[in-house]
């Protein structure tokens, strides 16, 4: 089997690693995602745009999974029988779910250091967060839409700046 056909040690081993590898595998993996999304976006044709977008939301997607492992530890290591059903929504949301929205509402810690960290900066991030967490689902990935190679380089360079902020 070749390397980049192998299932990714963050969903094999997600149980049976440290927390502090796996928030680093979420980190690494984005990163790959966003990788992936450049290279989209660097062939300039609008017929792979909305890969681009849908890989640059994914890229939010596991940032924030990772954010919530980090925020919510002990829920996060423990396997799907073992999760009680208070917890089974946190749970749900690191392994399960692509609901950015309802991600981002369980750390407001995360929004609110986006949002002065633009306010330093003097940038709309959480602007961009949070317009992202409202538009982007998993189904885009099914979507006949289509946009412009110019609308997905926004939206890739918009990720580029929040991803360093949810490392």
């Amino acid at each position: 089997m070749v390397a980049a056909c192998r299932p990714l040690g963050i969903m094999a081993k997600r149980h049976t690693s440290s927390l502090g590898k796996r928030s680093s595998q979420f980190v690494a993996v984005a990163e790959r995602r966003f990788d992936d999304a450049v290279a989209l976006c660097r062939t300039g044709e609008n017929a792979r745009a909305n890969g681009a977008q849908y890989l640059a939301g994914l890229v939010i997607d596991i940032l924030l999974k990772g954010k919530l492992a980090e925020s919510y530890p002990t829920i996060a290591r423990k396997r799907s029988h073992e999760v009680s059903d208070a917890d089974r929504h946190i749970w749900s949301l690191v392994w399960r779910s692509h609901e950015l929205d309802q991600m981002l509402r369980q750390m407001p810690n995360v929004a609110f250091a986006v949002k002065k960290r633009g306010e330093k900066a003097g940038k709309p991030y959480i602007h961009w967060l949070n317009g992202i967490c409202e538009s982007w689902t998993v189904l885009l990935r099914y979507s006949p839409m289509t946009s412009t190679i110019g609308e997905a380089h926004e939206m890739v360079e918009r990720v580029r700046e929040l991803k360093e902020l949810l490392k």
